[in-house]
């Protein structure tokens, strides 16, 4: 990879795998595969989102390969244009987790990236602060839980840096995250809405 690919993706992986605290989230049409519609349909509340009660072990399940959670990746919407899909496999002392993104752009402003995460279980990426967060509403913006296509999620809005975010949690196993920079909540949804969340969760 050149050096602006590489910094890109160094920025992807930044935003997508590390720790997601407060302040990080606050200051930050999919063709499904093989016919299955995307089915994302996105409501927020102010309860805490639900996490399956028990998780199971770390490292139980081996992670699908990155190339299985690519295909579930969107194309570009109509006025969008969308960059390579990338993905890797990440590995520590028990196991691995795998990850694929892509990144968007529409106009001279508007930037958009969806990552898909099999974390084996593991407590990495989202999931690392999944059951630490807590809903807010301040003048800049909001934190609130709510559920995606039937999954627990975490949806995010600042208007200082105008971005927007979701996080869908999907059996405490998958993670997809959809971010926003310099557009409007209705980008945000046209992503996040035409994402294959069922198939992406019966992947094994």
């Amino acid at each position: 990879m050149d050096e602006k690919t590489v910094t890109r993706f160094g920025w992807i992986i930044i935003v997508a795998i590390m720790i997601i605290g407060v302040s990080c989230i606050a200051g930050c049409m999919t063709t499904a595969p093989s016919g299955d519609p995307g089915s994302g349909t996105q409501s927020t509340s102010t309860s805490a989102p639900a996490v399956t009660a028990t998780r199971p072990p770390a490292g139980s399940v081996q992670a699908v390969d990155f190339n299985l959670l690519i295909p579930f990746l969107p194309n570009a919407p109509s006025g969008w244009t969308a960059e390579d899909p990338e993905g890797m496999t990440m590995n520590q002392q028990d196991g691995s987790w795998t990850l694929a993104t892509r990144s968007y752009s529409s106009g001279n402003d508007k930037q958009a990236s969806v990552s898909i995460m099999d974390s084996a279980y593991y407590a990495v990426g989202g999931w690392e602060a999944w059951g630490q967060h807590y809903s807010m509403t301040t003048t800049d913006g909001y934190y609130k839980t709510g559920t995606v296509a039937g999954f627990p999620s975490w949806e995010t809005y600042s208007k200082s840096s105008k971005s927007y975010g979701t996080w869908v949690g999907l059996s405490n196993r998958f993670m997809v995250t959809v971010t926003i920079d310099n557009g409007e909540k209705s980008d945000l949804d046209l992503f996040v809405n035409s994402i294959n969340y069922q198939g992406i969760n019966a992947l094994k």
